[in-house]
């Protein structure tokens, strides 16, 4: 039998009470990333800093979204995207919004 595939969206807010901490696991798991950096215009200091520096991006690489579903069984996931914003919540994300259907 072929799997079926499913998408979930889901928006979550979060209030960051410690932007340095998130900043700097960010920064920790990019080190530890098994990335080859002769193939990069930027070293890995310089994209360490970049990520670091930026509150949205280092939250958006920290996320892990498959243990939104690890405790389902036969349920695997197959790929995904978080992404983050800053301030109130697009009108898209919104329930009743049906627009994008």
């Amino acid at each position: 039998m072929e799997p079926l595939i499913l998408q979930i969206y889901c928006r979550l807010e979060v209030a960051v009470t410690d932007p340095q901490a998130v900043a700097k696991l960010a920064g920790q798991q990019l080190r530890d990333a098994d990335i080859d950096w002769s193939r990069r215009e930027e070293d890995l200091e310089e994209a360490v800093h970049q990520l670091e520096s930026d509150l949205s991006q280092a939250l958006a690489c920290v996320i892990e979204h498959d243990r939104m579903i690890e405790h389902l069984p036969g349920v695997e996931p197959r790929g995904g995207l978080a992404f983050t914003a800053f301030g109130k919540p697009d009108d898209r994300f919104r329930p009743g919004f049906t627009d994008f259907l």
